[in-house]
């Protein structure tokens, strides 16, 4: 323990002198009682203390002098606190661009609230770790191979937001495959790069699988023990497809897509999504729940994040409060004792 203000020590050298006075105070108390005689006959009209008490008393006075002196001394100590060393973390997010993302049944579209879930992801970004993105509709494509600065997935955004003519078809299998194509172009180029970190997919999507390739992916995720939190967009009561827009994601539409002649309506689907999360050991969430999609981002980011070591850290714990209250007890079990 160390004193920050040692200079309050020189008041310790009043506490003798105290006690000294209090020491002749005591004499004379125990010389009236002696020159008064028979003090018992005082009970029925005075509180008599037995003369042991002052003495009592005076320790309790002394003590409380000297803890007060000793906490306006500014006690402190230098503690060792140790932190969880979190493992870096590479998120990689699958997004689905096939036209039912640009439905408007959610704000301001499917894709749009996808866009959101990512950039609350990039908000609470974690120092060390990176993050990539693949697209996806009837094949898979990579945007944004892994990196610390994600800001350059939100340029991404705004070049698929002016999109007029999405191409056709989900294939959720090659936004798997993709993915895992980046970690494998990530180590090949940077060997041991991903040596100590986790891996991460994220897929957003409405969860309207297309084209039933996803076996094999999905064994593939397994074995690389990567998990795959799944984004459900979309609503029970969907909305239309927009097949041609003009002014991209904002703009009107001029032809939804149709079957058999009238307009197709896409409606969430959860059965996909749901099975892609549970065979990799991850969770599904719909976008639509704010609080569904906070608690998983705090799993990914925080909560589910593997410990990869410890780190201590050297701090100065203040004790005076401690001090201080012990010389107040003193000071009152001496004035009621």
């Amino acid at each position: 323990m160390e004193f920050a203000r040692q200079e309050y020590f020189y008041l310790l050298l009043a506490i003798p002198f105290v006690m000294l006075l209090w020491g002749i105070g005591a004499w004379h108390q125990q010389r009236m009682r002696v020159r008064f005689g028979n003090i018992d006959n005082l009970k029925a009209i005075s509180r008599i203390s037995r003369p042991g008490l002052t003495w009592v008393r005076g320790v309790l006075f002394a003590a409380s002098l000297i803890l007060m002196t000793l906490g306006l001394a500014y006690p402190r100590m230098v503690i060792r606190q140790l932190h969880a060393v979190p493992t870096p973390t590479d998120i990689v997010f699958l997004l689905d661009i096939s036209p039912s993302m640009y439905a408007r049944d959610m704000s301001p579209s499917r894709l749009g609230r996808a866009e959101d879930i990512i950039e609350k992801f990039i908000s609470l970004k974690q120092p060390q770790d990176r993050y990539g993105m693949v697209v996806f509709n009837w094949s898979s494509a990579v945007l944004s191979y892994l990196t610390s600065d994600p800001q350059n997935i939100l340029v991404y955004f705004d070049y698929l937001n002016r999109q007029d003519q999405p191409e056709t078809g989900t294939n959720m299998g090659a936004a798997l495959t993709g993915a895992l194509r980046l970690l494998e172009i990530e180590e090949k180029f940077n060997p041991g790069s991903l040596k100590g970190r986790s891996s991460v997919f994220v897929l957003l999507s409405d969860g309207d699988d297309t084209a039933s390739q996803l076996d094999q992916p999905l064994i593939a995720v397994a074995k690389a023990g990567t998990k795959v939190y799944t984004f459900g967009l979309g609503t029970a009561s969907g909305a239309f497809v927009p097949l041609v827009m003009r002014g991209g994601l904002a703009g009107e539409v001029d032809q939804y897509l149709t079957e058999r002649g009238s307009r197709l309506v896409s409606r969430a689907e959860a059965k996909t999504l749901r099975e892609i999360a549970e065979k990799s050991g991850a969770r599904f969430v719909r976008a639509e729940s704010d609080r569904q999609v906070q608690e998983v981002i705090n799993e990914i980011l925080v909560q589910g994040r593997p410990v990869a070591g410890y780190h201590s850290d050297l701090v100065r714990k203040d004790f005076y409060r401690y001090f201080l209250a012990a010389a107040f007890a003193c000071l009152i079990a001496g004035i009621f004792l």
